[in-house]
């Protein structure tokens, strides 16, 4: 019986078995982004000079019951830059609105790493891994949407410099380690 905790504490401590990554353009990356990743189709009728579409995706392990302990053999959280539906308007692309864009991938960043600490943090039990994996995922999502839509309200699309600015360093601050 002694042993059982152990294997736990190793499927839960070994790093290999719970990543996170990020996408762009079909390979691993830290996350920038440059004009050369927008490759959809340019919406005309769009008032914006351009548009950041992401997405991501969770894969689950093998989840084994032990009592009504849940023990998922692995976890990954991958965010990838949607480059066939992000699209800017070749004559309005400037290097603030590339950083303007940046910033809401990185909304997308932020919401994969939150993604993964709270599931780090998770308590699963049999009654509840189900239920709980997808709260934190459409949580997550559904914050990370909404600060998406502050953050333009906020820099009116990159147009109010003073707000840009004070988002530029909140993602500096909040993903200094990534």
């Amino acid at each position: 019986m002694k042993i059982v905790p152990l294997i736990t504490l190793l499927l839960l401590s070994n790093p290999n078995v719970f990543s996170q990554k990020i996408i762009v353009n079909g390979e691993e990356s830290t996350g920038k982004i440059s004009w050369s990743d927008f490759t959809g189709k340019v919406d005309k009728n769009s008032s914006y000079f351009a548009f950041t579409s992401y997405k991501f995706k969770t894969k689950v392990g093998t989840i084994k019951f032990i009592g009504d302990s849940v023990v998922i053999s692995s976890f990954d959280v991958i965010l990838e830059l949607d480059n066939k539906n992000s699209w800017a308007k070749k004559d309005k692309i400037t290097d603030e609105l590339l950083v303007h864009e940046q910033g809401h991938f990185n909304i997308g960043i932020l919401c994969v790493k939150e993604i993964m600490a709270n599931y780090k943090k998770a308590k699963f039990t049999k009654s509840n891994y189900s239920t709980l994996l997808q709260s934190i995922v459409s949580d997550a999502s559904k914050k990370y949407k909404e600060m998406g839509l502050k953050y333009d309200r906020e820099t009116n699309h990159s147009k109010n410099k003073e707000e840009q600015e004070k988002w530029n360093t909140y993602f500096k601050e909040n993903l200094s380690n990534n």
